[in-house]
């Protein structure tokens, strides 16, 4: 007798076997998806700190800074000192400022489309007796960043 067809069995294990695949696809995807978001993330990170560097090249000497120092950092040619703003600066000032390497359409993180990153953050900057310039700011501060800590160039003796 000539039976056609799948029995019971074979449709059973050809369900569990596209339903392996179809569940290795989905993590696969996913994580991804994830560290694709984290690379943009990194992306608007270094857009910032590009033009944090831009600004300073171009407008830091206008800006006064303190007698005490913050710091020293030691050199291949010996120790300097580092000294800390005075003035107050957000990457609003930066916005601005002549130079401009910002606008205000940079402040949203395409890896989080819906929310405009702050513009009004602080930004504290620092200069060492070889007239290198440094920068530090709170990423809880802008309000669109996922991960902690600080964008900085500012070596960790500093603080």
């Amino acid at each position: 007798m000539n039976k056609k067809g799948f029995t019971l069995v074979e449709l059973l294990a050809t369900l569990v076997i596209l339903g392996i695949i179809v569940g290795i696809t989905i993590v696969s995807v996913t994580s991804s998806f994830r560290n694709a978001k984290d690379k943009t993330e990194d992306v608007f990170v270094n857009t910032l700190e590009d033009a944090l560097d831009m600004y300073l090249d171009s407008d830091a000497r206008k800006l006064s800074f303190k007698e005490t120092k913050t710091c020293t950092l030691n050199k291949t040619h010996g120790s300097v000192n580092v000294y800390k703003s005075t003035n107050t600066l957000t990457f609003n000032d930066i916005i601005n400022s002549s130079y401009s390497p910002l606008v205000e359409q940079d402040f949203v993180n395409p890896a989080n489309e819906k929310v405009t990153c702050n513009s009004n953050v602080s930004v504290e900057i620092y200069r060492d007796d070889d007239f290198v310039y440094y920068y530090r700011v709170s990423r809880d501060n802008f309000g669109c960043l996922k991960n902690g800590g600080y964008i900085t160039n500012l070596p960790s003796e500093c603080y």
